[in-house]
Protein backbone atom coordinates (compact mmCIF):
# COMPACT_ATOMS: atom_id res chain seq x y z
CA UNK A 1 0.00 0.00 0.00
CA UNK A 2 1.31 3.32 -0.90
CA UNK A 3 2.04 5.84 1.85
CA UNK A 4 2.05 9.39 1.09
CA UNK A 5 3.22 11.38 3.94
CA UNK A 6 5.24 14.70 3.37
CA UNK A 7 5.55 16.77 6.52
CA UNK A 8 2.72 16.93 8.44
CA UNK A 9 1.56 19.01 11.43
CA UNK A 10 -1.18 16.59 12.51
CA UNK A 11 -2.06 13.23 11.96
CA UNK A 12 -5.18 11.27 12.77
CA UNK A 13 -4.75 7.66 14.40
CA UNK A 14 -8.05 5.30 14.16
CA UNK A 15 -7.55 1.71 15.97
CA UNK A 16 -9.35 -0.72 14.57
CA UNK A 17 -10.82 -4.28 15.17
CA UNK A 18 -13.17 -6.83 13.41
CA UNK A 19 -15.42 -3.85 11.67
CA UNK A 20 -14.19 -3.51 7.89
CA UNK A 21 -17.27 -1.76 7.16
CA UNK A 22 -17.65 0.42 9.95
CA UNK A 23 -14.48 1.55 8.98
CA UNK A 24 -15.36 2.11 5.47
CA UNK A 25 -17.60 4.64 6.69
CA UNK A 26 -15.76 6.33 8.98
CA UNK A 27 -12.73 6.94 6.14
CA UNK A 28 -15.26 8.33 3.46
CA UNK A 29 -16.21 11.07 6.87
CA UNK A 30 -12.56 11.30 7.47
CA UNK A 31 -11.92 11.82 3.44
CA UNK A 32 -14.48 14.56 3.37
CA UNK A 33 -12.96 17.11 5.93
CA UNK A 34 -11.13 20.15 4.51
CA UNK A 35 -7.67 19.83 4.60
CA UNK A 36 -8.18 15.62 4.30
CA UNK A 37 -5.30 15.48 1.87
CA UNK A 38 -2.99 16.72 3.88
CA UNK A 39 -3.35 15.32 7.19
CA UNK A 40 -2.12 11.34 7.07
CA UNK A 41 -3.99 8.54 8.50
CA UNK A 42 -2.68 6.05 11.02
CA UNK A 43 -4.63 2.82 10.97
CA UNK A 44 -3.68 -0.15 13.45
CA UNK A 45 -5.60 -2.98 12.92
CA UNK A 46 -5.80 -5.33 15.38
CA UNK A 47 -7.86 -7.75 13.42
CA UNK A 48 -8.49 -11.59 12.94
CA UNK A 49 -7.03 -13.02 9.85
CA UNK A 50 -10.29 -12.86 7.98
CA UNK A 51 -11.56 -8.88 8.97
CA UNK A 52 -7.99 -8.16 8.59
CA UNK A 53 -7.82 -8.61 5.00
CA UNK A 54 -11.34 -7.24 4.31
CA UNK A 55 -10.02 -4.16 6.86
CA UNK A 56 -7.00 -3.76 4.71
CA UNK A 57 -9.01 -3.46 1.35
CA UNK A 58 -11.05 -0.99 2.98
CA UNK A 59 -7.99 1.19 3.78
CA UNK A 60 -6.45 0.74 -0.15
CA UNK A 61 -9.63 1.57 -1.59
CA UNK A 62 -9.28 4.97 -0.32
CA UNK A 63 -5.79 5.42 -1.38
CA UNK A 64 -6.70 8.10 -3.91
CA UNK A 65 -8.34 10.11 -1.27
CA UNK A 66 -6.17 10.30 1.62
CA UNK A 67 -2.43 9.76 3.11
CA UNK A 68 -2.51 6.83 5.11
CA UNK A 69 0.03 4.34 6.45
CA UNK A 70 -1.57 1.40 7.14
CA UNK A 71 -0.49 -1.06 10.60
CA UNK A 72 -1.44 -4.96 11.45
CA UNK A 73 -0.92 -4.80 14.85
CA UNK A 74 0.86 -8.34 15.71
CA UNK A 75 0.78 -8.37 19.65
CA UNK A 76 -2.30 -9.19 21.54
CA UNK A 77 -5.16 -6.66 20.26
CA UNK A 78 -6.12 -3.73 23.10
CA UNK A 79 -7.30 -0.68 21.77
CA UNK A 80 -4.45 0.73 24.72
CA UNK A 81 -1.58 -0.97 22.76
CA UNK A 82 -2.79 0.23 19.43
CA UNK A 83 -2.98 3.80 19.99
CA UNK A 84 0.73 3.66 21.41
CA UNK A 85 1.81 1.90 18.54
CA UNK A 86 -0.03 4.47 16.06
CA UNK A 87 1.51 7.32 18.45
CA UNK A 88 5.15 5.48 18.11
CA UNK A 89 4.47 5.40 14.28
CA UNK A 90 3.79 9.22 13.34
CA UNK A 91 5.91 11.25 11.51
CA UNK A 92 8.48 13.07 13.15
CA UNK A 93 7.38 16.33 11.81
CA UNK A 94 3.29 15.80 13.70
CA UNK A 95 2.66 18.59 16.33
CA UNK A 96 -1.02 17.28 16.47
CA UNK A 97 -2.10 13.71 16.85
CA UNK A 98 -6.10 13.07 16.25
CA UNK A 99 -8.15 10.23 17.81
CA UNK A 100 -11.30 9.06 16.65
CA UNK A 101 -13.10 5.59 17.07
CA UNK A 102 -13.59 3.59 13.72
CA UNK A 103 -17.47 4.42 13.88
CA UNK A 104 -17.85 7.45 13.87
CA UNK A 105 -19.05 10.08 11.40
CA UNK A 106 -17.27 13.35 11.59
CA UNK A 107 -19.32 16.89 10.60
CA UNK A 108 -17.92 19.13 8.61
CA UNK A 109 -14.50 20.87 9.69
CA UNK A 110 -13.86 18.73 12.65
CA UNK A 111 -10.15 18.89 12.60
CA UNK A 112 -10.03 21.76 11.89
CA UNK A 113 -11.88 23.07 14.37
CA UNK A 114 -9.65 20.92 17.33
CA UNK A 115 -6.77 22.03 15.35
CA UNK A 116 -7.43 25.82 15.60
CA UNK A 117 -8.30 25.57 18.98
CA UNK A 118 -4.78 23.76 20.14
CA UNK A 119 -3.34 26.75 18.33
CA UNK A 120 -5.08 29.46 19.01
CA UNK A 121 -4.28 28.10 22.90
CA UNK A 122 -1.16 27.42 23.62
CA UNK A 123 -1.74 26.39 27.25
CA UNK A 124 -4.28 23.63 26.22
CA UNK A 125 -2.71 19.94 26.33
CA UNK A 126 -5.62 18.30 24.35
CA UNK A 127 -9.01 19.28 23.33
CA UNK A 128 -11.94 17.09 22.31
CA UNK A 129 -15.19 17.53 20.29
CA UNK A 130 -18.67 17.25 21.02
CA UNK A 131 -20.78 13.64 20.03
CA UNK A 132 -23.88 14.11 18.58
CA UNK A 133 -27.27 12.25 17.88
CA UNK A 134 -27.18 10.51 14.85
CA UNK A 135 -30.94 11.38 14.29
CA UNK A 136 -30.79 14.77 15.54
CA UNK A 137 -27.63 15.64 14.86
CA UNK A 138 -27.27 18.09 18.01
CA UNK A 139 -26.01 16.95 21.55
CA UNK A 140 -27.87 14.69 23.68
CA UNK A 141 -28.09 16.42 26.96
CA UNK A 142 -27.83 13.89 30.02
CA UNK A 143 -31.02 13.77 32.49
CA UNK A 144 -29.95 14.59 35.85
CA UNK A 145 -31.88 14.17 38.80
CA UNK A 146 -31.18 15.22 42.46
CA UNK A 147 -30.74 11.23 42.55
CA UNK A 148 -27.72 11.72 40.45
CA UNK A 149 -26.42 14.60 42.13
CA UNK A 150 -26.67 12.71 45.78
CA UNK A 151 -25.06 9.46 44.90
CA UNK A 152 -21.98 11.26 43.04
CA UNK A 153 -23.18 9.55 39.85
CA UNK A 154 -23.93 12.65 37.39
CA UNK A 155 -24.02 17.00 37.88
CA UNK A 156 -25.01 19.79 35.40
CA UNK A 157 -21.35 20.53 34.65
CA UNK A 158 -19.73 18.62 31.80
CA UNK A 159 -16.64 16.86 31.38
CA UNK A 160 -15.95 16.60 35.06
CA UNK A 161 -14.78 13.71 36.75
CA UNK A 162 -16.54 13.59 40.21
CA UNK A 163 -14.98 12.24 43.82
CA UNK A 164 -16.64 8.78 42.99
CA UNK A 165 -15.12 8.54 39.65
CA UNK A 166 -18.06 9.07 37.80
CA UNK A 167 -17.77 11.51 34.75
CA UNK A 168 -20.19 13.69 32.88
CA UNK A 169 -19.95 13.77 29.09
CA UNK A 170 -19.15 16.97 26.93
CA UNK A 171 -21.98 18.48 25.69
CA UNK A 172 -22.01 22.72 24.94
CA UNK A 173 -22.71 25.01 27.09
CA UNK A 174 -24.71 28.39 25.65
CA UNK A 175 -22.57 29.36 22.56
CA UNK A 176 -19.38 28.82 24.38
CA UNK A 177 -16.92 27.63 21.98
CA UNK A 178 -14.51 26.09 24.67
CA UNK A 179 -14.88 25.08 27.95
CA UNK A 180 -12.82 23.37 30.60
CA UNK A 181 -12.60 20.21 30.90
CA UNK A 182 -11.01 17.15 33.44
CA UNK A 183 -11.09 14.32 30.97
CA UNK A 184 -11.56 13.68 27.10
CA UNK A 185 -13.15 10.74 25.25
CA UNK A 186 -11.08 9.17 22.80
CA UNK A 187 -13.99 8.79 20.34
CA UNK A 188 -12.99 12.43 19.81
CA UNK A 189 -9.81 14.12 21.16
CA UNK A 190 -6.71 15.58 19.78
CA UNK A 191 -3.40 15.97 21.95
CA UNK A 192 -0.26 18.05 21.58
CA UNK A 193 2.81 15.36 20.55
CA UNK A 194 4.48 16.54 22.99
CA UNK A 195 1.95 14.54 25.65
CA UNK A 196 3.28 11.36 24.65
CA UNK A 197 6.80 11.99 25.92
CA UNK A 198 5.15 11.65 29.77
CA UNK A 199 1.99 9.77 29.31
CA UNK A 200 0.74 6.73 27.32
CA UNK A 201 -2.39 4.83 27.06
CA UNK A 202 -1.73 2.12 30.36
CA UNK A 203 -1.42 -1.28 28.22
CA UNK A 204 -2.96 -3.13 30.91
CA UNK A 205 -6.59 -2.43 29.81
CA UNK A 206 -7.89 -4.94 27.77
CA UNK A 207 -11.09 -6.61 26.03
CA UNK A 208 -14.18 -4.86 24.54
CA UNK A 209 -15.58 -1.65 25.61
CA UNK A 210 -16.19 -0.29 28.48
CA UNK A 211 -12.73 0.08 28.85
CA UNK A 212 -11.98 3.60 30.59
CA UNK A 213 -8.94 3.90 29.31
CA UNK A 214 -9.34 7.52 27.63
CA UNK A 215 -10.74 8.69 31.36
CA UNK A 216 -7.66 7.27 32.76
CA UNK A 217 -5.29 8.83 29.99
CA UNK A 218 -6.56 12.33 29.61
CA UNK A 219 -7.25 12.56 33.56
CA UNK A 220 -3.54 11.72 34.05
CA UNK A 221 -2.63 14.53 31.26
CA UNK A 222 -5.14 16.61 32.82
CA UNK A 223 -3.00 16.66 35.98
CA UNK A 224 0.13 18.36 33.60
CA UNK A 225 -2.16 20.95 32.19
CA UNK A 226 -5.51 22.36 31.02
CA UNK A 227 -8.20 20.20 28.75
CA UNK A 228 -11.01 21.87 27.09
CA UNK A 229 -13.61 20.96 24.47
CA UNK A 230 -14.05 22.76 21.00
CA UNK A 231 -18.45 22.99 20.66
CA UNK A 232 -17.77 23.24 16.88
CA UNK A 233 -16.19 20.10 16.79
CA UNK A 234 -18.91 17.17 16.17
CA UNK A 235 -19.30 13.77 15.52
CA UNK A 236 -21.66 11.24 15.56
CA UNK A 237 -20.87 7.67 17.22
CA UNK A 238 -22.47 5.22 15.53
CA UNK A 239 -21.83 2.37 18.27
CA UNK A 240 -20.81 -0.73 16.23
CA UNK A 241 -22.25 -3.63 17.65
CA UNK A 242 -18.59 -5.57 16.79
CA UNK A 243 -16.22 -5.97 19.93
CA UNK A 244 -18.58 -5.02 22.74
CA UNK A 245 -19.31 -7.26 26.28
CA UNK A 246 -22.77 -7.87 26.42
CA UNK A 247 -25.28 -5.95 29.01
CA UNK A 248 -24.37 -8.78 31.82
CA UNK A 249 -20.71 -8.62 31.13
CA UNK A 250 -20.45 -4.63 30.14
CA UNK A 251 -22.29 -4.02 33.54
CA UNK A 252 -19.53 -5.81 35.66
CA UNK A 253 -16.30 -4.57 33.91
CA UNK A 254 -18.04 -0.98 34.46
CA UNK A 255 -18.08 -1.18 38.03
CA UNK A 256 -14.40 -3.33 37.95
CA UNK A 257 -12.60 -0.93 36.09
CA UNK A 258 -14.53 2.27 37.67
CA UNK A 259 -12.57 0.93 40.59
CA UNK A 260 -9.51 0.56 38.94
CA UNK A 261 -9.97 4.46 37.99
CA UNK A 262 -10.31 5.56 41.25
CA UNK A 263 -7.47 3.54 43.01
CA UNK A 264 -5.51 4.52 40.32
CA UNK A 265 -5.71 8.24 40.01
CA UNK A 266 -8.12 9.13 42.99
CA UNK A 267 -7.17 6.84 45.56
CA UNK A 268 -8.20 8.83 48.68
CA UNK A 269 -10.06 7.29 51.72
CA UNK A 270 -12.69 9.72 50.43
CA UNK A 271 -13.12 8.38 46.84
CA UNK A 272 -13.42 4.99 47.85
CA UNK A 273 -16.07 5.79 50.37
CA UNK A 274 -17.62 8.22 47.26
CA UNK A 275 -17.13 5.35 44.57
CA UNK A 276 -19.13 2.68 47.02
CA UNK A 277 -21.82 5.61 47.64
CA UNK A 278 -22.24 5.78 43.88
CA UNK A 279 -22.66 2.26 43.58
CA UNK A 280 -25.49 2.29 45.72
CA UNK A 281 -27.07 4.82 43.49
CA UNK A 282 -26.51 2.55 41.01
CA UNK A 283 -28.00 -0.71 42.50
CA UNK A 284 -31.23 1.71 43.06
CA UNK A 285 -31.35 2.81 39.44
CA UNK A 286 -30.90 -0.47 37.96
CA UNK A 287 -33.93 -1.70 40.82
CA UNK A 288 -36.26 0.43 39.31
CA UNK A 289 -34.69 0.81 35.67
CA UNK A 290 -37.24 -0.91 33.12
CA UNK A 291 -35.17 -1.18 30.22
CA UNK A 292 -34.90 -5.03 28.52
CA UNK A 293 -31.43 -5.59 29.80
CA UNK A 294 -32.55 -4.72 33.33
CA UNK A 295 -32.08 -7.95 34.95
CA UNK A 296 -28.84 -8.51 32.99
CA UNK A 297 -27.14 -5.49 33.96
CA UNK A 298 -27.96 -6.15 37.51
CA UNK A 299 -26.38 -9.81 37.43
CA UNK A 300 -23.36 -8.23 35.92
CA UNK A 301 -23.39 -5.38 38.82
CA UNK A 302 -23.76 -7.93 41.24
CA UNK A 303 -21.34 -9.76 40.16
CA UNK A 304 -18.71 -6.59 39.56
CA UNK A 305 -18.76 -5.67 43.40
CA UNK A 306 -17.90 -8.99 44.08
CA UNK A 307 -15.29 -8.84 42.06
CA UNK A 308 -14.08 -5.48 43.52
CA UNK A 309 -14.22 -6.47 46.87
CA UNK A 310 -12.25 -9.86 46.40
CA UNK A 311 -9.65 -7.90 44.39
CA UNK A 312 -10.39 -11.04 41.36
CA UNK A 313 -9.21 -9.35 38.53
CA UNK A 314 -5.90 -9.06 36.89
CA UNK A 315 -6.80 -5.38 36.53
CA UNK A 316 -7.08 -5.08 39.84
CA UNK A 317 -4.31 -6.81 40.85
CA UNK A 318 -1.53 -5.42 38.83
CA UNK A 319 -2.39 -1.93 40.73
Amino acid sequence: MPNRFRSPSEAVIICTRNRPRELEETLRSVAAQSGAEERPVLIVDGSDPEDADATARVVESTADELPFRYLRYSGPPAGTRQRNSGVDHLPQSVEIAHFIDDDVALQADYFCTLSEALTQHPELLGVGGVIVDSKTATPSFPNTTAAHILFLLRTDTPSRVLPSGQTTPAWPISDQVLQPAEWLSTCASSYRREVFEHHRFDPSIEGPSPRLEDLDFSYRVAQDGPLAVASGARCVHRTASTNRHAPEEASHMRVVRRYWFVEKNLGSALNRISFWWSMLGKFFALLVSTTPDRDEALRGFLRGVRTVLHGDHDLLRSG
